[in-house]
């Protein structure tokens, strides 16, 4: 049976480190978002000094349709981990490009909704109410952050989709609690 293990959450709750580590784990192809979204950075000449935001220079038509058709592309394998999942790619074009043309928004969200249930597991890293570490590549403003973890979760449940809440255990303790996880579901 096939593994597509979905890491869920905001900015700056570890997710990707606990993708890198479960797949590494489950000797599973691991899925980066930052192969995605850092060649469109690079391309389209974004500073992080800038003090634009990351998500708004992301949000617009053109980069958020080809972040979805790359994750899509992506997440073709029968086998993964991925550190940005669909829902991810919803609750942040929702937030940020709701003020848009409706008809895009409705569309990758839409996109997003039909192709989530290829997920066999969901693992939502939750919002903490600290400031992110500082690598130049996330919003740190922790009230971003939440507000981006609610739209998470209310999407998730507004689609009906099967997800774990981790605790706030330590990094190993969540790879071996996801492994476990996926291993009884399979």
């Amino acid at each position: 049976m096939s593994s597509r293990i979905g890491i869920v959450g905001c900015a700056g709750t570890g997710k990707s480190s606990l993708a890198r580590q479960v797949a590494q784990a489950m000797e599973l192809p691991l899925l980066e978002s930052k192969r995605i979204t850092q060649d469109i950075l690079e391309r389209d000449g974004y500073d992080y000094g800038s003090g634009i935001q990351v998500e708004r220079f992301l949000a617009n038509t053109g980069r958020q349709n080809e972040i979805l058709r790359r994750t899509l592309e992506q997440e073709q394998s029968e086998d993964f981990v991925t550190d940005r999942t669909l829902i991810d790619l919803a609750a942040y074009v929702v937030s940020e490009m709701h003020d848009s043309d409706t008809k895009v928004v409705a569309d990758i969200f839409n996109t997003c909704q039909e192709r989530a249930s290829r997920y066999t597991h969901l693992f939502l890293c939750p919002w903490r109410n600290e400031r992110a570490s500082e690598n130049k590549k996330r919003t740190l403003n922790p009230w971003y952050q939440l507000l981006i973890h609610a739209v998470e979760v209310g999407i998730m449940d507004l689609w009906g989709c099967s997800y774990t809440i981790l605790e706030p255990y330590e990094t190993d303790e969540r790879v071996q609690f996801i492994v476990r996880g996926a291993l009884t579901k399979a």
